[in-house]
């Protein structure tokens, strides 16, 4: 039988998230059969959650899509600064990827719904990106009675319909009614960036050498 053809990376990726796979059926070389690419693209589909490096492996964006470049930059947005940003250490991020647990369409693009779980503080985080504004909704098991200095509107009610890919289970209503179960809606990554700073402060994160 002709073994396909696969990269290591996503051989490794295969190994980790396909259930029943049978490495003798490929083999590591240089690049990726277009075959191989769409099944475990479909797989993915179909099997979430995923972290988003291997996600983006298989869902890289055709280069006639305008918006393509933003999805790699969204992606780095969230991998390399806001995970980045809620761990203490290098180790610690590199084995807590955010996670692919939905995806959703704008522009014609496939474009990911980000989980992030911070267990040792019982937060979960969950981000979604449209090329129009980023929705981030959060859980926590306790209250986060911070001040977030007037960086968003704490009675903003998030319509459902803006909600597309949002797990159902993580759709929750304003800040002020709820400090523990919650959605926001931020127009721009500064603002992002600035809430899970101000948030990163409030839990006492911080790097360790």
């Amino acid at each position: 039988m002709c073994k396909k053809q696969v990269s290591s990376s996503i051989m490794e990726d295969m190994e980790k998230y396909i259930d029943g796979f049978n490495p003798d059926n490929y083999e590591v070389g240089d690049s990726t059969e277009s075959s191989v690419i769409e099944y475990v693209r479909s797989y993915y589909d179909n099997h979430l959650p995923v972290d988003v490096t291997a996600w983006i492996r298989v869902n890289q964006p055709v280069p006639e899509l305008i918006y393509g470049k933003q999805l790699i930059s969204q992606i780095c947005f969230v991998r390399g600064k806001i995970n980045w940003l809620l761990r203490s250490t290098y180790d610690e991020w590199d084995a807590n990827k955010p996670q692919v647990v939905s995806t959703h369409y704008s522009k014609s693009v496939k474009l990911p719904v980000y989980k992030i779980d911070l267990e040792k503080y019982g937060i979960e985080i969950v981000l979604r990106y449209n090329f129009f504004e980023w929705i981030v909704s959060i859980k926590s098991e306790k209250p986060l009675d911070c001040d977030f200095l007037g960086l968003f509107d704490p009675k903003k009610e998030i319509p459902v319909t803006n909600c597309y890919g949002v797990p159902l289970n993580m759709i929750f209503g304003s800040y002020e009614k709820n400090h523990s179960q919650f959605m926001i809606e931020f127009s721009s990554e500064y603002d992002v960036y600035t809430f899970f700073f101000i948030l990163k402060n409030y839990l006492g994160i911080e790097k360790e050498d």
